[in-house]
């Protein structure tokens, strides 16, 4: 598999030196008259990956000639190291995953095997693992891969007799491992063919959905307007399973306010307004910013000055510079009792003296009382209670 350039290359090296010697190099190498030596004893003695590159860096400095360093993989932590250091090291790769990489038609996501637990997967695009050399690091492979991809996927894995075919359950059982494996699995975009989903799949269904000639002609139609209903229903569906220490209610809730959120995302990526990627900035970029204790150089000593230091955010993003923007930003939507005693709180905060009827002492049961027969007088008079009340904090608003 070397190119022409690299085989002329090592021809004229002073010193070449082999990042292993379990390689088709180095038989080209002894077949053609040329000496070389290998790094395997610092692969099997090393600590870590990251001693491993230290040594590897500090030994080829070493050498008083030049020296032409021989890897299977550009992309190896050993030539990193290589390329921060000042001395220029020529450095071939063999180029091994190229047959793998032929074979993906597809986005394609490449991943260490030892960092696979960190690494966001998604069967939406092809994957390639390297570097698999051992049974355990192939079988927590497996895992990760199965948790996304069918377990009877055909994958195409690399080995030093060349590409074979398996399914992925049976990646654990092959004869051999060394870090010369890797593997190759295909995206699977059929949705029917998966048993777990993220969040790119998630937006593959509600793009499916919406399609106004194969998809659902309920899911075509919507708008936000007309989603906004079913979106506050589901926030407080999710509410009651909560309330009630449900988690498989949980998990489907969480799941009907996800749809919904993306739902909204497919929408305004469809009528050019935002994306996910919007949503989810702004989503991240605020609590970055209200955390400035976490991510910056704000302290805090107890919850009231978190609060405070969290209340000053908010004003700062939302620009609000008195009393009246703060109680104008509390949401219209939101239940008007609710609303109440928020804009009450913000007013007294801002140092208005707020409204207090003389009920005289009431405890918490006779004040649940007192509300329910407010509701019963206004249900029995025709008024809607929560309109009666919408409207006397607008009326307190506008007064302050």
């Amino acid at each position: 598999d070397m190119s022409l350039a690299a085989a002329e290359t090592l021809k004229t090296s002073s010193k070449i030196v082999l990042h292993t010697r379990f390689c088709g190099c180095a038989d080209w190498l002894t077949k053609n008259g040329l000496e070389f030596s290998s790094l395997d004893d610092v692969y099997e003695n090393a600590y870590d990956f990251d001693e491993h590159a230290e040594i590897v860096r500090d030994r080829l400095l070493s050498y008083d000639i030049d020296v032409t360093y021989c890897v299977m993989e550009l992309g190896d932590e050993t030539v990193k190291y290589l390329l921060a250091s000042d001395r220029k090291i020529a450095i071939v790769g063999a180029g091994k995953d190229d047959e793998l990489i032929a074979r993906s038609s597809e986005a394609c996501l490449t991943v260490n095997a030892i960092d696979i637990e960190n690494t966001n997967i998604s069967s939406q695009y092809d994957t390639i693992v390297k570097e698999i050399d051992s049974r355990t690091l192939a079988s927590d492979v497996k895992l990760k891969l199965m948790a996304h991809y069918p377990e009877e996927s055909e994958i195409y894995v690399i080995q030093k007799t060349g590409v074979a075919r398996c399914h992925l359950m049976d990646l654990d059982r092959l004869k051999q491992y060394d870090h010369t494996v890797s593997c190759l699995i295909k995206a699977e975009k059929n949705l029917m063919k998966l048993e777990r989903y993220d969040f790119h799949n998630l937006m593959s269904l509600v793009r499916k959905l919406r399609d106004p000639v194969s998809g659902c002609p309920w899911d075509a139609e919507q708008t936000h307007d007309t989603l906004k209903r079913d979106t506050l229903e589901e926030a407080y569906e999710l509410q009651d399973a909560i309330e009630k220490d449900d988690m498989n209610g949980m998990i489907e809730e969480l799941g009907d306010v996800l749809f919904a959120a993306a739902l909204h995302m497919q929408i305004g990526i469809e009528h050019g307004e935002f994306d996910e990627l919007d949503v989810i900035t702004g989503v991240v970029s605020k609590m970055i910013s209200r955390h400035s204790h976490v991510f910056g150089k704000d302290r805090v000593d107890n919850i009231e000055s978190l609060l405070n230091l969290w209340d000053k955010a908010k004003r700062k993003e939302k620009g609000l510079n008195d009393t009246k923007d703060e109680m104008l930003a509390v949401a219209m939507v939101l239940p008007a009792l609710l609303r109440a005693q928020k804009v009450l709180k913000r007013a007294q905060k801002g140092g208005y003296q707020t409204m207090e009827a003389e009920l005289g002492d009431m405890d918490y049961e006779a004040y649940g009382d007192m509300l329910l027969a407010c509701a019963e007088w206004a249900r029995r008079r025709g008024i809607d209670a929560e309109k009666a009340l919408e409207d006397a904090v607008g009326r307190y608003i506008q007064r302050v």
